[in-house]
């Protein structure tokens, strides 16, 4: 169980590392989703707000509470950090589910950009939601 809630800790690490990165460098995340400012002004502060902020916000929320849970927090740390990996990973998945609706349904998405992001999704919610996996497959919820 040691080994799933490090892992989990590590993704979320770097999904809050991807948050500052789209925070101080909203032209590095529209390039990364492929996404331009528009004519009208105020794109940037949308990259920075969601790619950026939300990112940011909803990884370390959900990293604060699993490092307290690893440092010998109380149970309900653990429940807390679950819950809140649990919805991080539900999200990441929610992103891989879209983009394969995408590749399938959508003429000139099936790219190995897509492909390549599907994977890394997947694996972010895989490795999130870790911890939620092996409680729920042991029967100890």
């Amino acid at each position: 169980m040691l080994v799933a809630w490090s892992l989990s800790a590590l993704a979320m690490a770097f999904g809050a590392l991807l948050g500052v990165r789209g925070l101080l460098d909203p032209n590095w995340a529209a390039k990364l989703v492929r996404l331009k400012e528009d004519e009208q002004g105020g794109g940037f502060a949308e990259f920075r707000a969601t790619y950026g902020g939300v990112f940011l916000g909803l990884h370390v929320a959900a990293l604060y509470l699993t490092i307290g849970y690893l440092r010998g927090g109380a149970l309900i740390a653990g429940v807390m950090a679950a819950g809140a990996g649990f919805a991080l990973a539900t999200g990441w998945g929610g992103a891989a589910f879209g983009r394969v609706v995408s590749i399938l349904r959508d003429r000139g998405a099936d790219t190995r950009f897509n492909r390549l992001s599907v994977v890394v999704e997947l694996a972010m919610a895989l490795l999130i939601g870790a911890p939620w996996a092996l409680w729920l497959l042991s029967g100890e919820l």
